[in-house]
C-alpha cells in the first residue's frame, strides 16, 4: 500500500468542480461538434465527401430534425442527471505528490527484480556470485542480475534509470493503459448489447428500431434513441467503463469527448480524405452508415472499434455489394418524391432491401 499522503486535486475550473465538469464536456462537446456539422448540411458545404445526396434525408428518414432535436435533448438531460446523481456528495479526487508517486512505483518495480535471481536459481545459478563475477564490467547489469538482493555493496539500489521508468509509467503510461481498458470496456459492451438489440426482435421493436427511424445519418442526430438504450446501452457502458479502469474525472473528461467526436464522426453522414480517426481503424462515418441502410442491419455492430464484428464475423465484407446497393438506393430514391417526407418512407427501404425496383406515383 503506498505511504503517499494524499489531498484533494485543484479543479481545472474555479467556478466548477471536475466531477461536473466530467459529466457536462461531453454534452459541450456534443453541440459544438453538431452544429459544425450542421452548418455544413445547411450551406451544403463539402457535398462531395457526403456519403448520401442531401435530399434523400427527407425522402428517406422517418422522424423530422425537430423530432430527432427534441430526442437529443432528452438524451443529454438523462445523461446529465445520471451523472449528477452519481456523483452527489463525491468530493474532489484525492491525489498524492507526484515525486511520491514515482517513488513508491519505483520501489514497487525493484521488487519486480526478484523475478530474475530467482529464475536464475530455478536453472542452478547463483545469482549473487553472477552479479559480483560482473560488477567490474557493468554495475547495471550486476545490479538487475542480483534484482532485490542486497547488491554488490550490500545496501538495495534504485537507480536513476529505473526512476526514469517509474515517472514514465506514472505520468504517461498508466492513464494511457486505464483509457485503453476503458475503451476496451465499452467497445465490448456495446457491441454485445447492440447486437443483442438487433437479434431480440422485442428488444428492436420496442428500443432500438427508434435510433434505425434515421436511413440518412447526420451529426445531431447520432444518440437520437429510445431511453432504455440511452441508460442501459450508452450510459452504463459508460458508469462500467469508469469503475473498472479507475478513470479520474479529467481523464473521464478525456474519454467521454472522444467517444463523443467519435459517435459524431460515424454519424455525420461525410467521409473525409483527411479523417484522422480513419487512420485508426476503417469503423468510421461510411461504416457505420451501412449499419443504418435497410441491408445491413445485421452487420457492422462496433461503434469503436472493427475487433468484435471481424472476430465474430459481423463485419461487412462485400464492398463491392455495398457499392452495389448504395446506387440501387441513390437511384429508388431519385424516383421517390419529396413531398413524401416522413410518411411513406418504409416501402421503399422494403423496396431496396429486398433489390426491387420503386415507381413513383
Amino acid at each position: 500500500m503506498s505511504s503517499c499522503q494524499l489531498s484533494s486535486q485543484e479543479n481545472l475550473l474555479p467556478w466548477i468542480s471536475d466531477n461536473v465538469l466530467a459529466i457536462i464536456l461531453p454534452t459541450v462537446v456534443y453541440t459544438v461538434a453538431g452544429g459544425f456539422f450542421y452548418v455544413l448540411d445547411q450551406y451544403e458545404l463539402f457535398n462531395d465527401y457526403r456519403i448520401h445526396p442531401s435530399e434523400d434525408e427527407l425522402k428517406r428518414n422517418h422522424i423530422t430534425r425537430w423530432e430527432c432535436f427534441k430526442g437529443v435533448v432528452r438524451y443529454h438531460i438523462i445523461q446529465i442527471t445520471v451523472g449528477l446523481l452519481l456523483n452527489w456528495n463525491v468530493g474532489p479526487q484525492m491525489v498524492s505528490d507526484e515525486a511520491c508517486q514515482i517513488h513508491e512505483t519505483a520501489k514497487t518495480l525493484n521488487h519486480t527484480r526478484k523475478i530474475i535471481p530467482r529464475s536464475l536459481n530455478i536453472i542452478g545459478i547463483d545469482a549473487k556470485k553472477l552479479s559480483r563475477a560482473v560488477a567490474g564490467t557493468s554495475s547495471k547489469i550486476a545490479y538487475t542480475i542480483a534484482g532485490d538482493y542486497t547488491t554488490i555493496d550490500g545496501r538495495s539500489s534504485i537507480d536513476n534509470g529505473l526512476l526514469t521508468l517509474s515517472k514514465l509509467c506514472v505520468t504517461i503510461l498508466t492513464p494511457i493503459l486505464q483509457l485503453l481498458l476503458a475503451l476496451i470496456v465499452v467497445d465490448t459492451y456495446f457491441y454485445f448489447t447492440h447486437r443483442l438489440c438487433h437479434v431480440n426482435r422485442t428488444l428492436y421493436r420496442i428500443v432500438h428500431a427508434q435510433h434505425h427511424r434515421i436511413y440518412v445519418s447526420y451529426a445531431w442526430g447520432a444518440v437520437y434513441a429510445h431511453w432504455l438504450e440511452t441508460l442501459f446501452l450508452d450510459i452504463l457502458s459508460f458508469v462500467l467503463a469508469g469503475e473498472i479502469a479507475q478513470l479520474s474525472p479529467r481523464q473521464s473528461m478525456v474519454f467521454g469527448s472522444a467517444a463523443t467526436i467519435k459517435t459524431i464522426s460515424d454519424h455525420c453522414g461525410y467521409v473525409f480524405p483527411w479523417d484522422p480517426l480513419r487512420w485508426l481503424n476503417r469503423n468510421g462515418a461510411r461504416y457505420h452508415d451501412l449499419h443504418h441502410q435497410s441491408w445491413g442491419l445485421k452487420y457492422n455492430f462496433s461503434t469503436y472499434t472493427v475487433f468484435w464484428d471481424n472476430f465474430l464475423g459481423t463485419a461487412w465484407a462485400d464492398k463491392e455489394g455495398a457499392e452495389t446497393r448504395y446506387q440501387r438506393v441513390r437511384d429508388l430514391t431519385s424516383k421517390k418524391p419529396l413531398e413524401k417526407e416522413v410518411t411513406g418512407n418504409r416501402g421503399l427501404e422494403k423496396i431496396v432491401a429486398e433489390g426491387g425496383t420503386f415507381k413513383a406515383e
